[in-house]
């Protein structure tokens, strides 16, 4: 059962993303659709661009979210109900990773195997990766 203080938790994770270039690199990311191989590594291959720290910024973001509650410091259950967009940017992963071989391969393990191991999380992953087919 869920605490108090997995609900603080929960609450600071929501606050960081409220953090004005944490909002940037949501935008970006998630309205992100690269058309090429090369469009992705114009980006990836670029420190200097906004866009390789937004990448970067929101993958390592939901990853460190992902492993608070794989190690136990949250409440998977609750967790589960608050992660929609941390799932969503671990399929965009998956899905750039089918579409771009060898050129994507920023992957989120921490997403993946919290996804595995929740019904919940895995039922919305698998509605949210139709989106992408």
């Amino acid at each position: 059962m869920a605490t108090t203080a997995d609900a603080e938790l929960i609450l600071k994770l929501y606050d960081l993303r409220r953090e004005g270039v944490c909002r940037l690199a949501r935008a970006y990311f998630i309205s992100w659709k690269p058309a090429s191989a090369e469009e992705i590594l114009a980006v990836i291959n670029d420190g200097t661009k906004a866009e390789n720290a937004y990448v970067r910024q929101v993958t390592t973001y939901w990853e460190m979210a992902f492993s608070l509650v794989n190690t136990g410091a949250i409440d998977e259950e609750l967790f589960a109900k608050n992660c929609g967009e941390g799932i969503l940017c671990a399929m965009k992963c998956q899905h750039l990773a089918k579409k771009f071989p060898g050129t994507w391969t920023r992957t989120m393990a921490e997403a993946e195997a919290f996804i595995n191991a929740n019904a919940a999380a895995k039922a919305r992953a698998e509605m949210m990766a139709k989106r992408f087919a």
